[in-house]
């Protein structure tokens, strides 16, 4: 066992769209200047958007942000974990945040993470579950098998996007929360991913005790959801007033008949740059700073929509 200064490592787990990279950056935004800060992303596609959002975000030098995309870190990237996670143990970092994608095992990434932390200077701290209102039935005080899931692998439970929630859901989720064995470490609600600094010095169990040898897809994302993504040279603009009109019909009625529950896109356009996300069947649009190139993340309901089809759209608005 190494005897160099340990390194807090944290595992902020969730469905895709909780809010887990606003979370990361409100914790960032605090600290900046502070601590020397490592994160790792899993991104749900193949161009690494999460991790461009994070880069981009944050001017605090002491920032190191890694990216392994394309899969969920639990399986299809499990060795791009391992290599990323080795690379950044070499770094004269305070602290280290993990966050994989919404459709990864946090089970199975914690099997991995134990076996890293065996052999090296990693110290596992309780890992936070970030949950969405939408997947708890208030009316019945009982979650969906994914919202079990999540909170199964994790030692401190956190009700997001409360602002967003029903009457009467978090205090239903409290109850649920308070019944489970073994008992979460803390139990929290909030908004807009605000965790408060205690949450990261707690210590304790870093999820289950039981190993994970691999996990069922079916539970945890759908096996006909398909990814794609894209990217674009920052000297190509987008007009900006097609692309959110072609992004909001892509939320409520999808491509041909298909849905796209998920995506996530930085584009450059006429009036600046933009991070653009489709969650929850709407378009959400904020100012961002200029990145060093414009690209997109996406989730298609099926195999049926060709790729090439939503490229199209997007295209479609670019400035002549």
């Amino acid at each position: 066992m190494t005897t160099e200064t340990p390194l807090p490592c944290h595992v902020i787990a969730g469905p895709l769209g909780v809010g887990k990279t606003t979370a990361i950056l409100d914790y960032l935004a605090r600290h900046a200047g502070e601590q020397q800060v490592g994160v790792l992303v899993n991104d749900f596609g193949p161009v690494g958007l999460d991790g461009a959002i994070l880069e981009g975000a944050s001017d605090d030098a002491g920032l190191q942000v890694t990216t392994v995309p394309g899969g969920c870190v639990c399986c299809a990237a499990a060795e791009g974990l391992v290599t990323s996670m080795q690379r950044l143990l070499t770094m004269d970092l305070d602290r280290l945040i993990v966050e994989p994608s919404g459709m990864a095992d946090p089970g199975q990434v914690l099997h991995l993470l134990r076996q890293i932390a065996a052999e090296s200077r990693l110290d596992l701290r309780p890992t936070i579950a970030l949950l969405d209102p939408k997947d708890f039935d208030a009316g019945r005080g009982q979650p969906s098998p994914y919202f079990r899931l999540m909170a199964g692998a994790a030692d401190i439970l956190v009700l997001n996007r409360t602002d967003t929630a029903e009457a009467g859901t978090a205090e239903a989720f409290r109850t649920w929360a308070a019944s489970r064995e073994p008992a979460p470490l803390r139990v929290v609600t909030t908004a807009h991913g605000r965790l408060d600094d205690a949450l990261f010095e707690l210590r304790g169990a870093a999820g289950p005790a039981e190993d994970h040898a691999g996990h069922d897809h079916a539970t945890t994302h759908d096996p006909a959801d398909r990814t794609g993504g894209r990217t674009w040279p920052a000297t190509t603009v987008f007009d900006h007033g097609r692309l959110v009109a072609a992004l909001t019909g892509v939320a409520e009625d999808g491509v041909d008949g298909v849905g796209v529950p998920r995506l996530k896109g930085i584009f450059h356009t006429d009036r600046g740059w933009f991070v653009m996300q489709i969650g929850d069947g709407r378009l959400a649009v904020r100012e961002t700073p200029a990145r060093r190139d414009s690209r997109a993340d996406w989730i298609s309901a099926d195999d049926a929509l060709p790729p090439e089809r939503l490229e199209a759209l997007i295209e479609a608005a670019i400035s002549a």
